[in-house]
């Protein structure tokens, strides 16, 4: 029997859920970048100037072009960290 099992299986819990998050944060990087392509293909299959209008608009943002890959980046980071962070505590116990 593992002994403070209770202890371990809450730090199990706690690093699976920053692993889910992460994912989720990819997942939603994914998710902005397909929804930015479909708008601009639906802006360019109607009107070219509204097209066009909309990409100055998006390299305009806070992040550029770059705001969904930020957000992969910052889910990846974040899997990195809690692994990290749960190998370093199983080693020190």
């Amino acid at each position: 029997m593992i002994r403070d099992y209770r202890d371990h299986a809450a730090n199990e819990r706690t690093f699976l859920a920053w692993v889910r998050t992460g994912i989720a944060v990819i997942a939603f990087g994914f998710l902005i970048e397909k929804f930015n392509l479909f708008v601009l293909t639906i802006a360019s299959s109607t009107l070219p100037e509204v097209a066009h209008r909309l990409r100055l608009d998006r390299l305009s943002e806070p992040l550029g072009r770059y705001g969904s890959l930020a957000l992969i980046v910052g889910g990846l980071a974040l899997i990195v960290v809690a692994t990290r962070a749960s190998s370093h505590r199983a080693i020190t116990r």
